[in-house]
């Protein structure tokens, strides 16, 4: 089966409001084997609604709707789906209570507007709003179901979790759907790509295979589809271990690890402590190993050192290292490593000094020159990197192949 998502709304267009329903339905209709083909937001317009509606139900079995449902006067989804379903507006007695009551609550009287929203189409099946005032409605046409909820999201998840999924499931046969995801870092998905060509070649041919890159990392995505969930768990699984076994160098963890999680277990696993110096992050390091709940465990702190003179002071660099090789320069880096560890009294750290732009780049150490160190009491680790020449990507680049590095340097200790 087949889903497209319809968000109204001139706030999602206009870029005032995030769209994350989109995101979650698309979640919750995968779960339960139905495939999400269209994501689309448009405007509170009668025009546009029934458009997108037709060339939804041309393509999908399931349309869901978000928006438009309120008591205000460019809240018109339930008018337009009320007139292109060919039906009437009655009167529906537990929709006017649930919103007597939730008024109630709020110690308020009932307005006029909101009594309107007691009103559904006589040909729709009323989903009742548990948290809020629009009651949702599902339509039924030529064996395809539309549903229409309010954009609110903690009130459409509810009526998501509670009657669309269940409705959905009872009314149809629905296929399994498996993902497993195997998340790498340090590497990028050409390489990944290279060194599983024979994978690709001889896997089972419903299996397939996703590369999902981001900053410093690639999620790579094994997806199968069928009947026998028995049986697609054990293709998918065997599958799984096929990839490992072909890229094992660069994995950190699988499906919804996290690659901070990950590193924070390898400090607690050989009872090392961590701190950071950082310069051109500005503590976004540290930051990234701290978002991680008990990591006061392993992570002691950061000397930010943004200046020179705090390089100087705090870390220890010499004023004659800066002035002859710079602040971004292997050299530099070593010393702030050495300070750092004086400093934390830590058992590894972290170093960072580079050029993150927009301004400050040379011929010699143009803008996304960075120079990332680690560090133990015995043993120093510096490389130099060329990133790209925008900011705010350097800057997570740096953090990101900071982690990659000392997730390495942790696996040889």
């Amino acid at each position: 089966m087949k889903c497209t998502i319809l968000s109204i709304g001139d706030e999602l267009l206009i870029g005032q409001t995030l769209n994350t329903n989109s995101h979650w339905m698309s979640q919750k209709m995968n779960e339960i084997g139905i495939d999400v083909i269209h994501h689309i937001s448009l405007s509170d317009d009668e025009k546009d609604i029934v458009k997108c509606l037709d060339n939804a139900l041309y393509t999908s079995n399931v349309v869901l709707i978000t928006g438009g449902l309120g008591p205000t006067s460019d809240d018109i989804t339930k008018d337009v789906l009320n007139r292109y379903f060919g039906g009437k507006l009655i009167f529906n007695e537990a929709a006017h209570q649930n919103i007597e009551d939730i008024y109630k609550l709020r110690n308020r009287d009932i307005t006029e507007e909101a009594k309107q929203m007691s009103f559904v189409p006589d040909n729709c099946i009323v989903i009742q709003n548990s948290l809020g005032t629009a009651p949702g409605m599902l339509f039924r046409k030529d064996e395809k179901v539309i549903v229409s909820m309010p954009g609110v999201p903690y009130e459409m998840k509810a009526m998501i979790t509670n009657s669309v999924i269940p409705y959905l499931q009872e009314n149809f046969q629905l296929p399994t759907i498996i993902h497993k995801s195997i998340l790498t870092a340090g590497v990028g998905e050409t390489v990944l790509a290279e060194n599983l060509k024979e994978f690709e070649k001889n896997k089972d041919a419903r299996i397939k295979l996703a590369y999902l890159p981001n900053v410093g990392k690639v999620r790579l995505r094994l997806t199968i589809k069928g009947e026998n969930k028995d049986e697609l768990e054990a293709i998918i699984s065997q599958a799984k271990n096929n990839v490992v076994n072909a890229i094992s160098e660069y994995i950190y963890g699988f499906d919804e690890d996290s690659f901070e999680e990950k590193i924070g277990e390898l400090l607690i696993e050989k009872k090392l402590t961590i701190g950071t110096a950082e310069s051109c992050t500005g503590g976004y390091i540290a930051h990234l190993i701290t978002s991680v709940s008990g990591s006061s465990t392993y992570f002691k702190g950061s000397i930010v050192s943004y200046a020179n003179e705090i390089k100087e002071d705090l870390l220890h660099v010499k004023k004659e290292t800066l002035e002859e090789f710079g602040a971004v320069s292997e050299q530099t880096v070593s010393e702030m490593l050495t300070g750092a560890l004086l400093q934390l009294k830590v058992d590894v750290v972290i170093a960072v000094s580079g050029v993150s732009g927009p301004n400050g780049g040379t011929a010699e150490k143009p803008v996304g020159t960075v120079f990332i160190g680690i560090a133990t009491n015995d043993k120093q680790f510096i490389k130099k990197l060329s990133f790209t020449n925008n900011r705010e990507r350097n800057i997570q680049l740096t953090g990101v192949v900071s982690l990659v590095m000392l997730r390495k340097f942790l696996m040889n200790q």
